[in-house]
């Protein structure tokens, strides 16, 4: 049986690396103030890249304010011990169309996503395999760590399927972190 699961501490990140586990979700409220947060909406859309290192990375992403910053240090260090990796790939966008909206399983092993305004990441509970299928969605609420595991992780481990909420014709705006591994493969945000 697939199954997500909920996370309360660090250690809880482990169980991604089960077979019977493709998704993660650590419930916590938006880590950021709406008003460090809300000069970033009004440049949407934009996106901002890093990838190294942690120290590296820190470097690339310091034109974010600190406390965006902070949480990111966080989450790049909790994720680079949980994949146990010394370089990860950081992603801070802007969004303001309906990006990603098929659902569908990401071209890595495991990947961080965190809505920190905006919709969360939809998901298929039930690890539906056929891309072309009716799915029943659930969401990552707004603020929350979602740890997904892609197409990439082992053949033998289902990964989750997933999409972007479609925000392009309501007028919402997304500011979204995605941390990934430097896995070789075909890329598919």
């Amino acid at each position: 049986m697939i199954m997500s699961a909920y996370a309360d501490a660090v250690e809880d990140w482990s169980r991604i690396h089960a077979r019977e586990c493709p998704l993660i979700v650590e419930q916590r409220t938006p880590p950021v103030p709406d008003t460090v947060i809300a000069p970033w909406l009004e440049r949407a859309p934009f996106a901002i890249r890093a990838e190294g290192d942690f120290a590296t990375v820190l470097a690339q992403l310091a034109e974010l304010p600190d406390a965006l910053c902070t949480d990111i240090a966080v989450l790049v260090q909790r994720f680079m011990l949980l994949m146990q990796t010394d370089a990860v790939r950081v992603r801070m966008e802007g969004i303001t169309t309906n990006a990603c909206k098929k659902v569908h399983a990401d071209y890595t092993d495991v990947r961080l996503i965190t809505t920190y305004s905006g919709p969360g990441t939809d998901y298929a509970p039930n690890g539906v395999a056929n891309d072309g299928l009716e799915y029943y969605l659930e969401r990552v609420p707004t603020g929350a760590i979602a740890l997904f595991k892609g197409r990439t992780y082992a053949s033998d481990h289902p990964p989750c399927f997933h999409r972007s909420p479609p925000v392009g014709d309501t007028g919402e705006k997304r500011l979204v972190l995605v941390i990934d591994t430097l896995i070789q493969g075909t890329p598919k945000d």
